[in-house]
């Protein structure tokens, strides 16, 4: 697709981010499908689940400084049809990506028990069920971390290149992958024995690796906007200055969304001294805020490409309108998302659960939530505009002192208060809305 010289931008913006925005829901269902799966086990499960995902997607942010760099640069590349330099990038973001996850998969596999006996520290009575099934659950799935987590820069490469349709086909495979693998390993089907817990991590963790497999392989084949040689000795010989140019840009975003992982696992500890019921309702609340957060990272990568290609072609205006345009999609569909959300919390929840205890504590949590999402869509929609422009530190320094200053403090005194889940997830709305006003002005 010829971006810069697009003569209707609202397609162009379309035809970009339907496939991105899908793509994100889809990952967001591989975790929802195993929340889904392992509902019908109880709430123990469920929170072991939740727990084990929310550490495993806690390392997406250190990838976060090659992937996004790396479509930003990518992006302005393409912008000025420089393809040479989009190789390099591409390459020399793709071989530091594979050596830094072999480390925190090797790291989370070997130290499972101890991180999640970390995160439950606070917890006034263990619940050593929950601690074991969190554990086996993360060790397991950490396998795939390397691989799984490669996909992504796969994904920012791909998009860079403006072709958002191939990352689609690739989400959905592990969807399907791992969806079967469910269906056959949580509950027995057939041969297979029934693993509980155990076969949701399995089924997980093979799906992240054949997909990431497959990913990795198209970079090197006809089918990538952005060949690379099959040299492997070249693949991991760095170029400081490739890599720094990559870093320059990509860092900001990561330490951000680092800062926003630490910040949920200091929730999930507050959460913790509730009970394991509470524990349970947060962390469906917290997929029920994923199934909305990563269809707004979907326009959030639209626009980091269209605002990089148009920038890389000088054309600076049409760069502020594809921004604006992404900005309006995300805010449209994110709202409809939170009146579904508003009106049939119980709904929502119930897909997850039919325990009444849990049912009550996330309900109104659940409205809450709703009441977001205008904020949530142009925090991320406009966020993206500024990665593909480049500019990360500023939403950086904006995302730590409201999640690490604002909305701790208001969840202190919220649950000083006695409100307790509710208390937690009002902190976090004042603090969509905060910074969604900073990001708007």
């Amino acid at each position: 697709m010829d971006i810069v010289n697009t003569q209707n931008l609202r397609r162009t913006v379309l035809a970009i981010a339907w496939p991105a925005v899908l793509r994100t829901f889809l990952n967001m269902v591989v975790q929802m499908v195993d929340m889904i799966m392992v509902g019908s086990l109880g709430a123990i499960s469920i929170a072991a689940v939740g727990l084990g995902n929310q550490v495993f997607f806690f390392s997406v942010a250190i990838i976060q400084a090659f992937s996004i760099g790396t479509a930003a640069i990518v992006a302005q590349a393409f912008g000025r049809k420089d393809l040479e330099m989009a190789k390099k990038v591409a390459g020399q973001s793709l071989g530091a990506v594979l050596l830094t996850t072999f480390l925190l998969s090797a790291i989370a596999v070997v130290y499972s028990r101890q991180i999640i006996q970390g995160i439950v520290y606070f917890m006034a009575e263990k619940d050593y069920e929950l601690i074991f099934l969190s554990s086996q659950y993360l060790g397991i799935i950490s396998v795939s971390i390397s691989l799984r987590f490669s996909i992504i820069i796969v994904n920012a490469i791909f998009q860079g290149a403006g072709d958002s349709r191939t990352p689609l086909y690739l989400m959905a495979s592990t969807n399907l992958i791992n969806v079967v693998g469910n269906y056959l390993l949580i509950f027995g089907v057939g041969p297979f024995p029934k693993l509980g817990v155990q076969g949701a991590a399995l089924a997980t963790c093979a799906a992240g690796l054949i997909t990431g497999a497959v990913g990795i392989t198209l970079l090197f084949t006809r089918f990538s906007p952005i060949r690379l040689d099959l040299d492997f000795r070249a693949l991991f010989s760095f170029n400081k200055q490739v890599l720094f140019q990559v870093l320059n840009v990509g860092i900001p975003s990561a330490v951000e969304q680092l800062g926003i992982h630490v910040s949920n696992i200091i929730y999930s500890m507050t959460v913790a001294t509730l009970g394991s019921l509470a524990i349970a309702a947060h962390q469906i609340l917290h997929n029920a805020y994923t199934m909305t957060y990563l269809p707004g990272i979907g326009f959030a990568v639209t626009a980091t490409t269209l605002v990089g290609q148009f920038l890389g072609a000088n054309k600076k205006e049409q760069a502020l309108k594809s921004g604006m345009e992404t900005t309006r999609l995300a805010l449209l569909i994110m709202s409809v998302v939170g009146v579904l959300f508003f009106f049939f919390p119980q709904a929502v929840i119930g897909i997850f659960t039919n325990d009444a205890q849990v049912l009550g504590l996330g309900r109104i949590p659940l409205m809450l939530l709703a009441f977001g999402q205008p904020a949530i869509a142009c925090v991320t929609a406009l966020t993206g505009g500024l990665r593909g422009a480049g500019d990360t530190l500023w939403a950086m320094y904006l995302t730590l002192f409201s999640m690490f200053c604002l909305r701790l403090l208001l969840t202190f005194l919220f649950m000083r208060a006695g409100w307790g889940l509710t208390g937690i997830w009002l902190a976090a709305l004042a603090e969509f809305y905060f910074r969604g006003i900073f990001v708007l002005h």
